[in-house]
């Protein structure tokens, strides 16, 4: 392995407008013979104005800070069943909660402004860390490379549509539950008696810029069901071709459905995922949103996920909450599951799973050269083999990655396409991924697509809950946003991801942005500039070079983005 390399980055601030064998074509078709057709807004779907949210009643998270040490690593896819078979993934002890009043109806809570970031979307703010001074005088610029041509922003628009999905009927499978059954109120299921596949409507709400296309599933449980980078035109997010009930979750049945789901109040894919949410279309702190949101059965507490674009910014914000409405404290779990497949509707062996750190905790594997569950997994190499290389799996695992990182992701070597998640370091809480590997894909689908989950969440572990008092609102911010064409990242924040690969005589370079900045790149070794790049650049393109160790030259490297004005947007390893 190559000697590791410390590295500072610091990503230009911006003044501006803010397994696999099918074709993307062809994936296009299949994914659910989807059919799009404009339709009239469905007024029951839509919800009336939002209260604010006050400073009292928001648990925030601070800012995500610029300048984080890192350590530079080298970086090395029939017909019905008439039976469903069990998930083979180790499920923990189920504690009952008490069966809470249902509560009425309210509207959800506004989060414009951003609960956790005071600074609009257009706006980029001035970093704690920044400086304004000038560039050192350098040497003449090494060779480097930026590609594709710039894409312009976009206004966003969003507007109502339908798909069409093939369906399983499921609901004529649901078995009433009693007080005893801990998940009360919510339904079993009787597998013997669901019907088979049938085209079903369903009511989708699109929300597009320039950059990112993000289609919304109110009656879905208002998930996320399509993220496309129309930079490649490829969809980063898993559609079941067919929406098929198994066996796995917290009642022992889950609709894997696709795209980003809602898990809420308990652990796993949490209860209420799986039927209509209300939603309504407004803006926030980060652009033109739309709020989907839900009153859960069993706690009475209000659940919901503002989901905003704006136009200067290639990241679709986050914005998952929980209301307490149910006047007493009530225990919970708040996460996101992303299903991932960075392009036709299936996960290459290639796929390298980004995450920071030294080792990861195991929550369930079927792949015996890992740890049990519970266990610490040194990352990325156990025993020897690369466990960021999907096709080095061989078994199911699901791990959680400590709290500390503001960042994660996937990246498609095979195709070149990465998706990044950037985030407040320790807030949210948890962070976990989960990939089926060699389980059958008949477990959850009638074809060979595949997904891997990228989840996040309130609490670090599906171990851990927490306790929300009365009329209290949690709440976190994040941003996701398609990289391309950068053969991955090892650090990223909301503005930029940036991969720096020790060569053993220098360094490779490769940065992909959010967002237009222009400024300059600046490559530190020690207390010493060695290089400088000026740079004007925008979503969808990458900056690359490559920087040669002269003789003389040691120490640490580090690597600074600096804006036109002087300010420091970030930076990574050692800077002075």
């Amino acid at each position: 392995m190559k000697q590791v390399v410390s590295l500072l980055l610091i990503i230009i601030a911006v003044i501006g407008c803010a397994q696999p064998q099918n074709n993307l074509e062809a994936t296009a078709v299949a994914v659910a013979n989807l059919t799009l057709t404009a339709v009239a807004a469905n007024p029951a779907h839509t919800s009336t104005a939002q209260p604010t949210v006050t400073s009292t009643d928001v648990i925030t998270a601070q800012l995500e800070p610029e300048a984080v040490p890192a350590t530079l690593t080298s970086l090395p896819t029939t017909v019905p069943s008439a039976t469903f078979t069990a998930e083979p993934i180790p499920t923990d002890n189920v504690t009952a909660i008490p069966t809470m009043a249902i509560a009425v109806q309210t509207t959800a809570p506004t989060l414009e402004g951003s609960p956790t970031e005071s600074t609009a979307a257009t706006t980029l703010p001035t970093q704690a860390a920044a400086t304004s001074t000038a560039a050192p005088d350098l040497p003449a610029a090494p060779p480097s490379q930026l590609s594709p041509a710039l894409v312009g922003p976009a206004a966003p628009t969003v507007y109502e549509t339908t798909l069409s999905i093939p369906t399983y009927g499921y609901e004529s499978g649901f078995v009433p539950t009693t007080e005893e059954d801990v998940i009360f109120p919510y339904p079993r299921m009787d597998f013997s008696q669901v019907s088979g596949p049938s085209a079903r409507t369903y009511q989708a709400i699109v929300l597009e810029n320039g950059y990112i296309s993000v289609t919304i599933l109110p009656e879905l449980g208002g998930r996320i069901y399509s993220l496309r980078d129309k930079a490649t035109g490829r969809e980063l997010l898993y559609q079941n071709p067919v929406i098929k009930p198994t066996s796995w979750g917290y009642r022992e049945w889950w609709l894997a459905a696709g795209g980003i789901e809602w898990a809420f109040p308990v652990e796993e894919h949490g209860l209420n995922e799986w039927r209509p949410w209300q939603y309504s279309i407004g803006s926030s702190g980060y652009g033109t949103a739309v709020t989907v949101s839900d009153i859960e059965d069993r706690t009475g507490m209000e659940v919901g996920v503002t989901i905003s674009l704006d136009s200067g910014y290639a990241y679709v914000t986050l914005q998952p909450w929980a209301r307490n409405i149910s006047g007493q404290p009530q225990t919970y779990q708040l996460w996101l599951n992303a299903m991932l497949t960075l392009g036709n509707n299936t996960v290459s062996d290639e796929t390298q799973f980004i995450v920071p750190g030294g080792e990861v905790i195991v929550h369930s594997s079927g792949d015996g050269g890992v740890p049990g569950s519970g266990g610490i997994m040194s990352w990325p190499y156990q025993d020897g083999r690369d466990m960021s290389i999907y096709g080095n799996w061989n078994g199911y695992l699901g791990f959680f990655v400590p709290a500390g990182y503001g960042f994660s992701g996937l990246y498609d070597h095979s195709n070149g396409q990465g998706i990044v998640r950037a985030h407040a370091p320790n807030w949210p809480s948890g962070t976990k991924f989960f990939g089926p590997s060699t389980l059958s894909p008949s477990l959850w689908t009638d074809d060979n697509s595949n997904y891997v989950e990228l989840w996040s969440g309130a609490t670090g572990s599906f171990w851990h809950s927490a306790t929300i008092e009365p009329e209290q609102t949690i709440t976190w911010t994040e941003h996701w946003y398609p990289i391309n064409g950068s053969g991955g990242f090892n650090y990223a924040n909301r503005l930029a991801a940036l991969n720096l690969i020790d060569t053993g005589n220098g360094v490779d370079i490769s940065i992909a942005v959010s967002t237009y900045f222009s400024g300059d790149i600046i490559l530190w070794s020690g207390r010493e500039a060695v290089a400088s790049w000026p740079v004007k650049m925008g979503p969808s393109q990458v900056f690359h070079a490559t920087w040669q160790r002269p003789e003389g030259i040691s120490g640490s490297l580090g690597l600074h983005l600096q804006a036109d004005d002087g300010s420091t947007v970030a930076q990574f390893g050692a800077v002075p």
